[in-house]
């Protein structure tokens, strides 16, 4: 069987694979979209060192009779804030806004990472930090956020459309997988395997998705968005129904 090291190391290949194609994809990114491509390309570089951190079996701590490493907290605690906090920027929200939601993910994180292994009213508390915290989220996404984000150009306006669906749903389905872990759905393998499978595939895809659709962010410069190719009225009505 393979080792639960050898798993962290082809995480990190991945990893380093996916951040030279980035690194050399950012000479062609446009001045408007290099900022968020920059948060994006350090999340996956984040990745490759976090992944051979735990490969090497470095800054292990016991929780709750769970060994919990540091690295892979640290990785998921900066990765998944700085994907809700890029998110929310393609709305163009307010600076405290990008403080709520970037904060809500780091706390998820430590209350499931240092929570749920305690076992009684800790575990249960950090999964209600858990669960709720996406709930809040996508209540923030969905309803002032989206209201904040009409004013924008169509095409950005879709790009972070399309990106907080994508990332409600991939961490929605994190979160699914990482109970039915804890209820033991899973071997011990099988969640290894599969929580870096969907770890990397997180960010990985999400990096991929932005970088090939940043021009959105430039399209229709500072012409009003109904000027565009589609009208507001219409994308309006027409986003609800693709959401469901």
């Amino acid at each position: 069987m393979i080792s639960e090291s050898a798993v962290y190391a082809t995480s990190g290949c991945v990893y380093a694979a996916t951040l030279a194609v980035l690194v050399a994809w950012l000479r062609n990114v446009p001045d408007h979209g290099r900022r968020y491509c920059n948060l994006m390309t350090f999340v996956v570089g984040l990745g490759v060192l976090t992944s051979f951190l735990a490969a090497a079996g470095i800054g292990g701590v016991s929780v709750g009779g769970k060994t919990v490493l540091l690295s892979t907290f640290l990785n998921d605690a900066v990765a998944y804030s700085v994907l809700w906090f890029v998110t929310a920027m393609l709305a163009d929200v307010s600076r405290r806004r990008l403080a709520v939601v970037t904060a809500f993910p780091f706390v998820q994180v430590v209350a499931f990472q240092f929570g749920t292994p305690m076992g009684g009213l800790v575990a249960l508390a950090s999964t209600v930090v858990v669960i709720g915290g996406h709930l809040v989220l996508a209540y923030l996404f969905v309803g002032p956020i989206w209201q904040t984000a009409q004013r924008l150009p169509d095409e950005r306006r879709l790009l972070h459309w399309k990106s907080r669906n994508l990332l409600l749903f991939l961490i929605g389905m994190l979160i699914a997988f990482a109970f039915l872990s804890l209820a033991g759905a899973f071997t011990a393998f099988g969640v290894h395997v599969l929580g870096q499978y969907i770890a990397v595939l997180i960010r990985v895809g999400f990096a991929g998705f932005l970088f090939v659709n940043i021009d959105a962010l430039d399209a229709g410069g500072g012409q009003d968005a109904s000027e565009s190719g589609v009208s507001s009225a219409e994308f309006a009505n027409s986003a609800p129904d693709a959401a469901d």
